[in-house]
């Protein structure tokens, strides 16, 4: 996991973050327009700018990521957007929260990023098992990820996201989405989910 804390690192030192548009992505806005503020945890929160956004609609939000580099980024954003925001630097896969602490979880792109690593299955287990953890029973998770589509980055299909989170959350929604990037767009899916 090492490797990755690095290659993030560099990813942010370099400002090498194509999907970091500076602005909420229209499913958080969707959500967030439907439901009540809550205690809130964004996880692989990059530069803070969904956070903020929920911070900035009464929610009281933790976010943790494991670059130093998006931590120091983020909290430099929180201030001047002049939001609090509790941000952490850390591994989503070992998180420093108790358990059910959180009302409301959301992953804009972090679950996708373990396809490929050679340790992916491992991770996807620990990741879903981290996630049901800190989440409250009844908690919603909204999750943006990649599809299928041979073009992406990463790649999940509807069965694999079936498969690594059916065991802990009821599926509420999974739709087709187009993730828009600064190089281009990709084919994703918008899940939301409830805690079992």
């Amino acid at each position: 996991m090492e490797h990755d804390k690095e290659r993030w690192e560099e990813r942010y030192s370099e400002d090498n973050i194509p999907w970091d548009l500076g602005k909420p992505y229209r499913q958080l806005v969707d959500y967030i327009n439907e439901n009540r503020p809550s205690r809130a945890l964004d996880v692989g929160c990059g530069t803070g700018t969904d956070a903020i956004y929920l911070a900035q609609n009464g929610f009281n939000v933790s976010a943790i990521d494991i670059s130093e580099e998006a931590v120091r980024i983020a909290e430099t954003k929180a201030q001047k957007a002049e939001v609090s925001i509790d941000f952490r630097l850390s591994n989503v896969l070992d998180m420093p929260f108790e358990d059910g602490t959180f009302e409301f979880t959301h992953d804009n792109g972090c679950f996708h990023s373990f396809e490929g690593s050679s340790s992916e299955e491992s991770d996807w287990r620990t990741y879903v098992k981290e996630m049901h953890r800190v989440m409250k029973s009844k908690a919603r998770y909204l999750m943006k990820c990649f599809s299928e589509e041979p073009s992406n980055p990463h790649r999940l299909s509807q069965e694999t996201i079936r498969q690594y989170f059916s065991g802990n959350f009821n599926i509420l929604y999974m739709r087709p989405v187009v993730i828009k990037g600064k190089h281009g767009n990709h084919e994703g899916y918008s899940c939301l989910m409830e805690r079992k």
